[in-house]
């Protein structure tokens, strides 16, 4: 499964209705996060979508795939994948590598 096969059954998972089953099947996605993908990925804003859908709005109370408030984010599963992510897209940027990235002249 690739990253981008995860985000869009993520964002199917979100769209179903409230319930205890929505609730299972994000955690199960959760778990099945194609955590080798992030070193071979290139694409910068899929990754940084990736991120997003993670890290949540702020100020907001956690559901499903996002991480939790401070506190409780040391056991949670989302935490390395974040922290993976994060350094993807850094490392990426100071290599200029990645998509839409300003062409250097």
């Amino acid at each position: 499964m690739t990253l981008a096969d995860w985000l869009a059954m993520a964002f199917a998972i979100r769209r179903r209705r409230i319930s205890a089953a929505r609730y299972a099947a994000e955690a199960r996605h959760l778990r099945a996060f194609p955590v080798d993908e992030i070193d071979v990925e290139l694409d910068v804003p899929l990754l940084e979508h990736v991120l997003a859908v993670l890290m949540g709005p702020p100020h907001h109370h956690p559901t499903g795939f996002e991480r939790p408030h401070r506190g409780a984010r040391g056991t949670a599963p989302q935490t390395p994948i974040i922290v993976a992510l994060a350094n993807r897209v850094a490392r990426l940027r100071a290599a200029g590598v990645g998509g839409n990235l300003p062409a250097s002249d």
